[in-house]
């Protein structure tokens, strides 16, 4: 970072699908004396940037005996996509009566913007970039060249994205003799590509953090997610918190996702898995069940909830005394949020904050492989089927907290349906159309390219027992014999159904 003039800007380069266009960003006008160190671009290993805010307080000299009398310090703990290391903002904001405020700012224990008196506003960016839909995807672009200057597209893979914003791409160009060959190009800017089919630009998604402190009000200040030039919204909108709970808390790596496993017969008959009726409807819902409910003093209250059948969540809220603002609102015993109703956009006359409990499903398939005919072969194989979801909740009060409700989906908590002890249950042992209609899940197929197929299955006896092991007798010896139609017969249509699922299941 470095100051421009009496004006006090610092230089950021600004990207444009990768290609800087200039260098004029007033990220802060800074009192003499202070700098805002600026921030590298992190690069994030996804298509989507996603933020996660693990926990945010906001504290006063009530709070907190080290902070003086007319002292506030924010701190927020987010995670960014699925990077195991969460970032840790704070904010210190000293305002001193007939004194212009003085502020630091930390991200990660890394001062970025030193103790100093505020005389302008300050404001502060976190860039990330994500990856682009489509890299190791062949022919699923198109590249001009830029050396050419006819509007002449050809077809091109993306191989790899560089931390820059740029590409590394291999085309396919005509050789001059009436055919193509590749070729690689090791940096190409994102104006030069398209997409093949929609013949959309490529954009490289790409958001910030961005912390605003007002001299005017430096006790508010805000901490915004800026996507691709809309308008900024507020962090404190991103509470989250895994289902189910990390067994060694938040900031640790979680633990297993809740999973059920499914065995398909070799003829795709029959599906069994370990787990009853109930179990299985309920995690497939994954509906939200009341465990109980408590008012352990005036100023504490506390929810136990169910999220299928292998999360439980402790919801807490409570206050240190009456006459105190600041509420602090924990999840399976860690602080999601310690705030004033001010600090998190409240309702007028509310306490109010919102969060997700999110997570995913996961459904295991242990098959048998197909060849591309659409034959079962002797080889198994395994699908995993994953499925995201997160459940809105919402905790709020206006006066006392033992009148404070929780909401989950819109429903209030004593709407909910009540929690059931687990039982002995029997195995399902099911055919496709029970599975289909009792829970609306398809077994899939898998396809192995490698597997012999047509002819070629003649030498090895045929796979799986199908039309062409029958041929192993002989090439004419349907001749000597009714030839015999079996369920592993199958019709063209079929096989097609069965690559299609596989490609499907396998996406």
């Amino acid at each position: 970072s470095s100051h421009v003039g009496s004006t006090n800007e610092i230089l950021e380069p600004i990207f444009n699908n990768g290609v800087v266009l200039q260098c004029c960003l007033r990220v802060a006008a800074m009192p003499a004396g202070a700098t805002m160190k600026k921030l590298r671009t992190t690069n994030i290993e996804e298509p989507e940037v996603d933020f996660r805010v693990l926990r945010f307080t906001c504290h006063d000299s009530s709070m907190l005996s080290s902070l003086g009398k007319h002292c506030k310090e924010m701190r927020w703990c987010i995670v960014v996509s699925h990077d195991p290391k969460p970032i840790d903002i704070s904010v210190v904001v000293d305002k001193e009566v007939l004194a212009a405020p003085k502020v630091t700012v930390q991200c990660n224990s890394e001062v970025v913007y030193p103790k100093a008196k505020l005389t302008k506003d300050i404001t502060w960016r976190m860039p990330f970039r994500g990856l682009i839909r489509g890299i190791h995807v062949p022919n699923y672009f198109e590249m001009r060249p830029e050396h050419m200057i006819a509007e002449h597209w050809f077809p091109a893979t993306v191989n790899l994205q560089r931390e820059n914003g740029t590409f590394q791409v291999t085309v396919k160009m005509p050789d001059g003799n009436g055919k193509f060959r590749d070729i690689d190009f090791p940096v190409v800017r994102a104006h030069s590509l398209r997409e093949a089919q929609t013949k959309a630009p490529v954009t490289v998604p790409s958001c910030a953090l961005v912390l605003n402190v007002p001299v005017a009000d430096p006790l508010h200040a805000t901490l915004d997610v800026a996507r691709d030039g809309l308008p900024g919204e507020l962090i404190t909108h991103f509470f989250n918190r895994p289902t189910p709970a990390p067994p060694n808390g938040v900031e640790k790596s979680p633990g297993p996702d809740p999973r059920v496993s499914f065995d398909v017969s070799k003829d795709h008959t029959s599906i069994t898995t370990k787990v009853g009726y109930a179990t299985l409807e309920h995690f497939l819902s994954g509906r939200p069940r009341t465990i109980s409910r408590e008012c352990p003093t005036r100023l504490k209250k506390i929810w136990c909830v169910q999220i299928g059948p292998y999360a439980k969540h402790t919801i807490e809220l409570s206050k240190e005394s009456a006459k105190s603002k600041i509420v602090t609102l924990s999840v399976d015993g860690e602080t999601l949020c310690e705030a004033a109703a001010e600090d998190i956009e409240s309702r007028e006359d509310w306490w109010e904050c919102s969060f997700r409990l999110s997570g995913q499903r996961i459904l295991e398939w242990n098959l048998y492989k197909n060849n591309v005919d659409g034959v079962p072969t002797d080889t198994k194989g395994q699908v995993v089927q994953r499925t995201v979801f997160a459940h809105q909740c919402s905790v709020s009060f206006v006066d006392n907290i033992n009148e404070a409700t929780l909401h989950i989906d819109d429903v209030e908590y004593k709407y909910l349906p009540d929690f059931v002890e687990p039982r002995a249950e029997e195995s399902l042992n099911l055919s496709p159309e029970g599975l289909m209609g009792s829970f609306g899940l398809m077994a899939p197929y898998q396809i192995d390219p490698d597997a012999p197929a047509g002819l070629r299955s003649v030498k090895f006896g045929g796979v799986g027992g199908g039309l062409l092991g029958g041929l192993c007798s002989g090439l004419f010896g349907c001749c000597a014999s009714p030839p015999a139609v079996t369920d592993s017969l199958l019709a063209t249509t079929e096989h097609a159904m069965i690559i299609e699922h596989a490609k499907i299941a396998e996406h």
